[in-house]
């Protein structure tokens, strides 16, 4: 079972989105994922995720502009069969 974190940086301003999302990056875990629901494309945030070997997908969202998915390479399979990707 995965275990999903969010964080709804919609009405964040820079850089709250960017400092919140990377403190929980830091301590994700395989089996884990992050939704992060944005009105940007955080760009400088993938930078960050590739740092730590972070997989991400951005799609978009149903109540903010963009849903970005970030996850381990490795739960890829099960993100799938569940839906999240």
């Amino acid at each position: 079972m995965l275990v999903e974190h969010v964080l709804d940086a919609s009405e964040m301003e820079h850089p709250e989105p960017f400092e919140i999302s990377t403190a929980i990056l830091v301590k994700l875990e395989r089996g884990e994922y992050f939704r992060l629901l944005h009105r940007r494309i955080p760009y400088p945030l993938f930078e960050f995720c590739k740092g730590l070997s972070l997989e991400y997908e951005v799609k978009e969202g149903d109540s903010t502009a963009y849903e970005i998915i970030v996850y381990f390479k490795e739960d890829f399979n099960v993100l799938k069969e569940e839906g999240v990707l």
